[in-house]
This record gives structure tokens, sequence and C-alpha cells, in this order.
């Protein structure tokens, strides 16, 4: 009784906020000056999202034992709370005019701003993926195997560690002049930058987790007559593989960080080139909409990598949780 009456609360609250919102949408008059857009979209948006939410706490009403009722319960206040933002943003801009155009704009005006550019955008989104994956796939590897070479040879160590303590730290943006300088083309000098970010984290990490691995474990496998082969790739590796994870989602901001400023400075496609375009045009809503799509970006980045996590390390998927 206790949890289900919370729950009914934030549920009779969300359908109300966004019931709300889609009358002051179909029914306030829009302000004088205000920049106007179809707002058929929003409204079939918003009566679906309301339909599928009546309908799941209908189904959570009747079986509230389920995963989804439970999945409901938890999310309920932040629709509720989603309904209410949506309901202040609009009577803050189109309705009231109280924050105007062109910096501010209702979400029927990114609608249109987003079908008006959806292939641009498209565009632009996968030349981001690309650069960012060749680019974070070549650090994260190289840093792997620095780290490796580190952490398992006292000789590489001694050569290699000062090399990283000195270069590591220097923000992979920094280094951006020196790439196109020395590298034939602005695309490669975006991946090196990219994968800079990447390559300074995970090497830290795989060295620090090699290291950590238990004297014990190696003697008692030489003693069975274990090569170095076999200490790497069965001892060493495994027992690092949760610093080199910690390595990958280091690595996955600073090579977000270097990819935006890449995309600024040099690479002529890509979402942070769309969104410092648009600015230029004084196209704000489209510079919003980018936005957007760069945040929707940068969270399934870090989502797909925490199920990645979650698969490779099975017995502490509960420990951190995405």
């Amino acid at each position: 009784m206790s949890t289900r009456r919370p729950a009914r609360t934030w549920g009779a609250a969300a359908i109300a906020l966004w019931a709300a919102y889609l009358a002051a949408v179909l029914l306030l008059p829009d302000a004088a000056g205000t920049r106007r857009a179809p707002v058929a979209p929003l409204v079939a948006i918003v009566a679906a999202l309301l339909a599928g939410l009546i309908g799941w706490l209908a189904l959570a009403a009747a079986r509230p034992a389920t995963t989804a009722a439970r999945a409901l319960a938890h999310r309920l206040p932040w629709i509720a709370f989603g309904g209410g933002w949506f309901l202040v943003w609009q009577l803050s801009t189109v309705k009231s005019g109280l924050l105007a155009p062109p910096y501010f704009a209702a979400p029927e005006v990114l609608i249109a701003a987003f079908a008006d550019d959806w292939t641009l955008l498209a565009k632009c989104l996968a030349s981001s993926g690309l650069l960012f994956l060749v680019g974070y796939l070549i650090g994260s590897v190289v840093g792997f195997i620095t780290g490796l070479l580190m952490g398992w040879s006292p000789r590489a160590d001694y050569w290699l560690h000062p090399l990283l303590q000195t270069v590591g730290p220097v923000p992979a943006s920094a280094l951006l002049p020196l790439a196109v300088l020395v590298l034939p083309t602005t695309y490669l000098s975006a991946a090196f930058i990219v994968a800079f970010g990447a390559w300074f984290p995970m090497a830290t990490m795989t060295r620090a987790g090699v290291r950590s691995v238990p004297r014990s474990f190696i003697d008692v496998a030489r003693t069975l007559g274990a090569n170095e082969g076999f200490l790497v790739s069965r001892a060493a590796i495994p027992s690092a593989l949760p610093d080199m994870l910690t390595g990958l989602f280091t690595g996955l901001g600073t090579s977000l960080a270097a990819l935006m400023t890449a995309e600024l400075v040099g690479v002529d496609q890509g979402l942070a080139w769309y969104i410092n375009w648009v600015k230029g045009w004084a196209e704000y809503p489209k510079m919003y909409v980018g936005l957007i799509v760069l945040i929707v970006f940068c969270r399934a980045l870090m989502v797909l990598l925490f199920k990645l996590r979650s698969s490779l390390l099975a017995w502490q998927q509960d420990l951190v949780r995405w």
C-alpha cells in the first residue's frame, strides 16, 4: 500500500501536467511577435505520450508486481517533471513572449527546425560518429598496448612511463595545431587528437590494473609451467579488466571533448560544426536541435559502454549503474 499510493499520486500528477500542456498548446493564444510553427506534429506526439502513459498506468495497476510496473513507478516523478517543464516552456515562450525569439523557441518550432534540416543533421551525426569511432578505437587499442607493456615489463615501464607522465596530461585539443601542421589532412588531425584523448586514460588504467595483479597468481602459474603469453592473456588482462574499462569510460569524455574541438576548428562536417554553422546564421532553433542530437549521441555512447561493462563484468553489474 505504501508503495502504490505514491505511484498513484505521481501518475495522476503526470497525466494532469501533460494534459494541461496539451490544452495550453491547443487553447491558449500565441503572443504577438513570437515565431510560429505548425502544432500538429507536437500535438500528435503529446497525445501518443499521454495514451501510452495511461495504458502503462492501467497495466501497472492490474499487475503491480511486474517489471513494467516497477519501472513505471521509478520513472513517474521524472515523467511528471517533464510535463511541468514543457508546460512552463510553452507558457514562457510562444504563449506569453516572456522568452522572446530569436534566442528562445517553443517546442513546435524545434520540431519544425528538425523536420527542415534532418538530412543534414543525419549526415553530420554519421560524420561525428565515424570520426569518433576511428579515433576512439585507435586510441584505446594503442593505450591498451602501451599500458600492458608498462605494467608487465619493468624495462618498458622505465622508458614509457616518464613519457606518459609528461605528454599524457596535455589536453588533446592543445595538440590540434601541431597535428594540422604534421599530418596531411585535417581529418587525420582530428582523428589523432580524438585518439590521443582516449590513449592517456586507457594506458594509465591498464598499467595500474596489470601492476595490481597479485604476485602469488603469477608465481603459482609459473610453477605449474605457464609461459609468458599464458600469464598475460589468462592472468594479467582478466585481472586488469575493471581498470581497463575505467580507462575506457574516462577516455570517452576526453575523446568527445577533442572531437568537438576538432569539428569546430578544422573538420567541415559533424555535429559541433553544424551547431556552430547554424549559430553563425542566427538559426537558433536549429542550434538547439543540434545540441539535443549531440546530447542524445553522447548519452547513447555512454549507455553502450555500460552495456559492454555489464556483459564483461557480470559479477560487478550491481556496483556501477547507468
